[in-house]
């Protein structure tokens, strides 16, 4: 039994926050980084857009497996004791989705926020910088809290080389 719950805690390697979704840094560096074998896009949007997921699809390294899937399936995929022996990457590209994901998926290691609010703002909304690739909204932030409060470790880290920060620092 201990042996079962210690793979569990290895399924997700990490899930990240990145509006681009896949490209060269999550495809190439962390999924390297990682040593992931699935990369999971947890996107309710993108499954209506054939276009932009074989886009995607042409950006994952050989030997990966990627899978688009709404945020419930993706909630339901990785609560499932199948995916113990996988190293997963789950992508998704808003707090919300993160949230959610938070909220009702156990031993979640991380969640790292690498490129975010510079793309999506259709209303317009007034953006803080946090860094130089993250930018949040009034309700961004909120969510964001409560993502801290659900206890899992959340951090800034475009990359692996770049220097790991704490988002609690920088709310």
């Amino acid at each position: 039994m201990k042996n079962k719950m210690r793979r569990r805690i290895f399924m997700i390697s990490m899930i990240r926050l990145d509006e681009r979704l896949i490209h060269g840094q999550v495809a190439v560096v962390w999924s390297r980084y990682l040593g992931v074998d699935r990369i999971v896009v947890a996107n309710d949007e993108i499954l209506n857009n054939e276009t932009q997921i074989m886009a995607l699809k042409m950006s994952v390294p050989a030997g990966i497996k990627a899978f688009f899937v709404s945020v419930d399936k993706a909630i339901a995929l990785l609560n499932n004791p199948k995916s113990n022996d996988l190293k997963i990457l789950v992508v998704i590209d808003n707090p919300k989705d993160a949230l959610k994901i938070a909220e009702k998926v156990q031993n979640i290691p991380l969640i790292n926020l690498g490129n975010y609010g510079r793309m999506n703002n259709p209303e317009g909304k007034e953006k803080r910088q946090l860094n130089k690739t993250i930018f949040v909204s009034e309700q961004d932030e909120q969510v964001l809290r409560q993502l801290i409060d659900t206890g899992v470790k959340v951090n800034i880290q475009p990359v692996p080389t770049d220097q790991d920060i704490s988002l609690n620092e920088v709310l």
